[in-house]
């Protein structure tokens, strides 16, 4: 079994070339995701100058907000349906649904990240850095990535969730 993931990751870097090399480096020392191929997609990345940006940007942000709504539905049918529940989470599927939700929103950078912004190390879109965007637009990078887990201990965790399969 393979498991391919799309991810639109931003970087604040001159060019392309630098972009990527910056996404690449993060890819290979985040210590939560250690993907046994990542691929570059060129022709589905774009500079902040570019018109694809804006709409690239923004649904990676959607898709984000629709992984953590997806992640929420999975939790409430496990049984999980309001904050005083979380005390007597039982360890293990809804756990690591908690646990991947607090990820998303705390900007650890994980399988279920399809937009992740590393100068803000976050899955979002800080206002601060929207203005900076818009004002030097040609400094920022979404660099569009495949990656790829085949190997044996990365299938066992990645059929842990249902979501992922």
């Amino acid at each position: 079994m393979k498991l391919e993931v799309t991810h639109t990751i931003l970087a604040m870097e001159p060019d392309f070339e630098k972009s990527t090399a910056h996404v690449l480096r993060f890819l290979d020392r985040t210590p939560l995701v250690q993907y046994d191929a990542v691929r570059v997609v060129a022709a589905q990345s774009c500079s902040g100058a570019d018109p694809r940006f804006w709409p690239c940007l923004e649904q990676g942000l959607a898709d984000n907000r629709q992984v953590l709504t997806q992640l929420t539905g999975e939790l409430r049918a496990a049984g999980t349906k309001e904050f005083s529940d979380l005390p007597a989470m039982p360890q293990g599927f809804q756990s690591k649904i908690f646990h991947t939700m607090a990820h998303l929103l705390d900007g650890f950078f994980g399988i279920d990240s399809r937009f992740y912004s590393l100068p803000e190390d976050s899955h979002w879109l800080g206002a601060s850095l929207r203005r900076q965007i818009e004002a030097d637009p040609e400094d920022f990078w979404l660099v569009t990535v495949v990656a790829t887990l085949e190997s044996l201990k990365h299938q066992t965790f990645a059929g842990l969730r249902s979501f992922e399969k």
